[in-house]
């Protein structure tokens, strides 16, 4: 059971990395045009591929923990 739950982790994590990711192209454009300096530009655009990518990562993480039990 705790296999099936991590398989369905692992797809659900991908479908939300790729459904956020393919819809943040504007996010990131508008954070790297939010100011002039270089640095707010990163700090902004690593902002938003933290939003992009943290909840995918959990789930991920979930998910291979419920593969590895036994």
């Amino acid at each position: 059971m705790r296999r099936l739950i991590g398989l369905v982790g692992l797809v659900v994590a991908g479908v939300v990395f790729a459904s956020l990711f393919l819809g943040s192209f504007q996010a990131y454009m508008d954070a790297w045009e939010s100011s002039s300096d270089l640095w707010t530009q990163v700090q902004a655009v690593v902002a938003v591929i933290w939003n992009t990518v943290y909840q995918p990562l959990l789930l991920l993480i979930v998910s291979l923990i419920a593969l590895e039990g036994k």
